[in-house]
């Protein structure tokens, strides 16, 4: 399964397979990208996917582009994004969210609120934490 551009969703694989965000009340210029509790509104986990070339994805969430910082993944208000490949896996129904060079890839340690998207190496044989579903939203 592709991804094209347009509004998504993104949950983790991890149960209860809640979504990923940023808090929306939060006013700051950098937002840490994040399980969302479901009383969020909604623009703090809706995804602006942007195919640019091939498999390379620019990936916003209210408004804010996502971005490596260390080890971690932020969303910034006001500065370019990183560029990532999104990569579907049919057996496990998932995709897994690589950095440019296929290096690191998005994983969460658990499925807890408030727990912030982190950077690892895939290997060879990666958990449900490095899987998530893209639910394509109608606009």
């Amino acid at each position: 399964m592709s991804v094209t551009s347009g509004l998504y969703r993104i949950t983790t694989h991890l149960s209860p397979n809640p979504a990923i965000g940023v808090d929306p009340r939060t006013r700051s210029a950098v937002k840490q990208v994040i399980v969302v509790p479901p009383e969020f509104p909604p623009p703090g986990s809706t995804w602006e996917v942007r195919q640019e070339d091939g498999q390379f994805y620019l990936l916003a969430v209210d408004g804010a582009n996502a971005r490596p910082e260390e080890d971690k993944v932020n969303a910034y208000y006001g500065q370019p994004g990183e560029m990532w490949k999104i990569v579907h896996h049919p057996l496990r129904r998932g995709y897994v969210v690589l950095s440019p060079d296929e290096s690191l890839a998005w994983h969460l340690p658990n499925s807890e609120y408030f727990t912030q998207v982190e950077l690892k190496p895939l290997g060879i044989l990666p958990g449900e934490g490095y899987y998530f579903n893209l639910e394509r939203l109608v606009e």
